[in-house]
């Protein structure tokens, strides 16, 4: 069996794959800590989505969403220095620790 290598496109040498953006929304839902909230933003992947999140209030339950179909719920812990999130399924609501 022959290999056959072809020559590098010109332009193309050195340029790779595109990366894929997928939309996700964080929806956060009326409770005692706010009023419903809808936020929408581009991202590479889910952990790249929870990093554009890491701004958002403590304690408070949001359903995170890609390309318009629930990924998980989640919620920043309260009371943690430095605060972490804590991930469920899209069907289950966490449980602050």
């Amino acid at each position: 069996m022959d290999i056959v290598s072809r020559p590098p496109v010109p332009g193309n040498a050195s340029t790779a794959p595109p990366t894929v953006r997928l939309t996700y929304t964080l929806r956060y839902d009326d409770d005692a800590f706010g009023l419903p909230k809808r936020i929408e933003f581009e991202a590479a992947s889910p952990a790249t989505a929870l990093e554009i999140a890491q701004g958002e209030a403590r304690g408070r339950e949001a359903l995170l969403l890609v390309e318009g179909l629930p990924l998980c719920r989640l919620a920043k812990a309260a009371d943690a220095d430095p605060p972490y999130w804590i991930i469920a399924p899209q069907n289950a609501a966490p449980r602050s620790a």
